[in-house]
């Protein structure tokens, strides 16, 4: 099919921040190796037949810069996959939902007004700056790939559109309404701008893949083990994609 990637015989780097957004890939991996650059973790081996390198980013832009930079450097992959769990900063979308990143934006890069002593601060006067603009694409290619498969086999929504990132942890209703009318994303996590920006200055093909675990519009609590879910089902699609 016109569009859809070749999985097969690609070296793909798997990135999560947290332990629980990596662990089960690398209870997977067969002749696993482990290897420590400027204290970032990367397991290599195989799941499935498919050659997997695992990144553990840790947690925020920085990092996900920094590791995706090495992993490239170091690992030559031929596919970038960062995954792992994300705020819904819709009240349409809900825990276990998928987020496939047509387009990712950095939504915590601000101007503000001067104002002097006294006057206080209101962040609803802020404006979106250069960076928050430069909006970053994953390679269509999987995108097709991943949304194809996931809609043929995974029983909640998945939505394919703007992963927002950026270093705060938004939990203020009004906050997310606004961010939400300022750039339109459909999620909010802390590392995918950096992995999608780097990829791109490389030219190495991206995407993010983003499963729901809370939602603070509709009070729906975190629930951290939607990230296993998703480790799970992306081994499945490797299986399926390898064969």
């Amino acid at each position: 099919m016109k569009g859809i990637f070749e999985m097969k015989n690609k070296t793909i780097l798997i990135q999560g921040a947290m332990d629980i957004e990596v662990e089960y890939f690398i209870s997977q991996l067969e002749k696993k190796e482990k290897h420590i650059i400027a204290e970032y973790e990367f397991y290599t081996g195989y799941i499935h037949a498919q050659k997997i390198i695992i990144s553990k980013t840790l947690v925020g832009v920085i990092n996900a810069t920094t590791a995706t930079t090495i992993g490239i450097i170091a690992f030559h992959p031929d596919i970038v996959i960062n995954q792992g769990i994300a705020g819904a900063h819709r009240s349409s979308i809900h825990i276990g939902d998928i987020i496939i990143g047509e387009k990712c934006c950095n939504i915590n890069a601000y101007s503000m007004p001067t104002k002097q002593e006294g006057h206080s601060s209101n962040p609803f006067e802020w404006e979106p700056n250069k960076r928050a603009k430069d909006i970053q694409l994953g390679d269509k290619a999987l995108i097709n790939t991943f949304k194809d498969f996931f809609e043929s086999n995974y029983d909640k929504t998945i939505y394919v559109g703007t992963l927002g990132s950026g270093d705060v942890f938004n939990r203020e209703f009004d906050r997310i309404s606004w961010l939400q009318n300022q750039f339109n994303h459909l999620c909010e996590d802390m590392e995918s701008i950096g992995t999608y920006s780097v990829c791109n200055r490389f030219q190495v093909p991206c995407i993010g893949i983003r499963i729901i675990s809370n939602n603070e519009l509709t009070n729906e609590q975190l629930d951290k083990e939607q990230a296993i879910v998703l480790q799970k089902f992306l081994i499945d699609f490797l299986q399926n994609k390898s064969l």
